[in-house]
């Protein structure tokens, strides 16, 4: 009997210690709710949280916030942080929130999931590789996750027939998927076509990018490129560049991806203080530092980049937000001026061939700012059924607030006293607010 009790308590001991010492292995958390797909008569599927039901149509429903966890994927944190962010910008109504789950098999393990749910690598998540199929946890089927993400997108468009747009945004880890989703899904053009829904992607503090060709930084610089001499075979080689592709962004090919993505709507938000070259969650391989030395850094060249590739026409569609006294901060960033913008407000300058407003702010207005570029004067034209004074804002993309003023429908505003950039202007009443970028030359 004691030899009994003995190896019970020494097999207790062992599966607690098993579980303690692979804690930092498996996520603490995955949602019963669950995004299921067909697959040659198999069903697959992956966990996610969301702000209502997806699967009941919903007539009011004009805006999907997809949110991306990190490295962690911890996809309740994110979900829960974006709920406060939309709350707190008074953009709930109408907003649909989605927090997806890519798992890994030490989260199917830990928590004893069925064999139905899709998991991946701890990095193959993040730049699209194929979902596995382990002799441990074997899968009749096996799924890019960038796929996943498509179906995901095509379900809230049939499922939400008044939807106008779709922001996909990752912070982190969920930044590098955002980006490399954008440049090589065809997803963004279907919907346009077929929903006249548009998607706009946000890239929130990511540790590497994909590049359009074999150029990188030259030493020293920012803003200048060529092919480097270096040891690092692989820099250019997916997820890091267009050699060798995986699966899914083979399908487009390298001349597509380079296409697609200057049409894509991207938005690069990046804290300024995220410049720790030591931090540890920065990807420190000879592929990544050659895009730079942290995480700021890697986002202005990249950016640079874009315009050196494609030339300034690029900057219409790709946008670049520095962020101040915000350092690797999901919440932070998202929350901000630039973060606001860019979630509730960029996709309101674009269209899929007519004017799309995907807001009800400030009561149906039509807001028209020009010339844009400006010098001088600033022509601010509001068509609305509301009488009321509104109150105008001008923000840098720093988030400091550079002028303030009441108007009423039809102004011009001098502007002559800002320097040369890119500016926010906010019109608000009554607790709701729109939202125009511009820029003075």
């Amino acid at each position: 009997m004691k030899r009994h009790s003995s190896l019970f308590f020494a097999a207790l001991v062992s599966l607690f210690c098993f579980c303690y010492n692979n804690s930092y292995a498996q996520v603490d958390h995955v949602s019963s709710d669950k995004f299921s797909m067909q697959i040659n008569g198999h069903t697959l599927k992956i966990p996610f949280y969301s702000s209502q039901d997806i699967f009941i149509t919903d007539l009011d429903i004009e805006r999907a916030i997809i949110v991306l966890h990190g490295t962690n994927r911890e996809a309740g944190d994110h979900f829960n942080n974006m709920e406060t962010v939309v709350n707190n910008a008074s953009m709930s109504d109408g907003t649909l929130i989605i927090s997806p789950q890519f798992l890994t098999e030490d989260d199917i393990n830990f928590h004893f999931l069925d064999n139905e749910h899709l998991y991946w690598s701890s990095g193959g998540w993040k730049s699209g590789s194929n979902s596995r199929n382990a002799i441990t946890n074997p899968r009749p089927e096996r799924m890019p996750s960038y796929a996943v993400m498509d179906s995901l997108f095509i379900h809230l468009a049939r499922q939400f027939p008044n939807l106008k747009s779709i922001v996909f945004a990752g912070h982190s880890a969920g930044g590098q998927f955002s980006q490399r989703l954008a440049a090589s899904s065809p997803m963004a053009d279907r919907l346009c076509q077929s929903f006249d829904v548009i998607t706009q992607y946000i890239v929130a503090n990511p540790s590497s990018y994909a590049y359009m060709d074999g150029q990188r930084a030259e030493a020293g610089t920012t803003d200048q490129f060529s092919v480097p001499s270096t040891s690092c075979a692989e820099y250019n080689e997916w997820k890091y560049g267009l050699e060798d592709l995986f699966t899914y962004p083979g399908l487009l090919g390298v001349d597509s991806i380079r296409s697609k993505n200057k049409r894509r709507i991207v938005s690069y938000l990046l804290g300024e203080e995220d410049n720790n070259p030591n931090s540890s969650s920065l990807d420190v391989s000879c592929e990544a530092l050659l895009q730079g030395a942290h995480r700021y850094e890697r986002g202005e060249i990249f950016f640079n980049y874009l315009q050196h590739y494609y030339g300034n026409t690029i900057t219409s569609t790709h946008e670049f937000f520095s962020v101040p006294n915000v350092g690797h901060n999901s919440f932070q960033t998202y929350s901000s001026v630039q973060g606001n913008y860019a979630l509730f407000e960029k996709p309101l300058n674009f269209s899929c061939g007519t004017f799309v407003n995907v807001t009800e702010s400030i009561k149906k207005e039509k807001l028209d700012i020009y010339p844009n570029p400006v010098t001088d004067v600033l022509n601010v034209s509001l068509v609305t059924r509301a009488n009321e004074n509104l109150e105008l804002l001008i923000f840098d993309l720093y988030g400091r607030l550079m002028l303030t003023r009441s108007i009423t429908t039809n102004e011009q505003i001098d502007i002559s006293s800002l320097n040369s950039g890119m500016y926010i202007l906010r019109l608000q009443a009554n607790g709701q607010r729109i939202h125009k970028s511009f820029v003075v030359e």
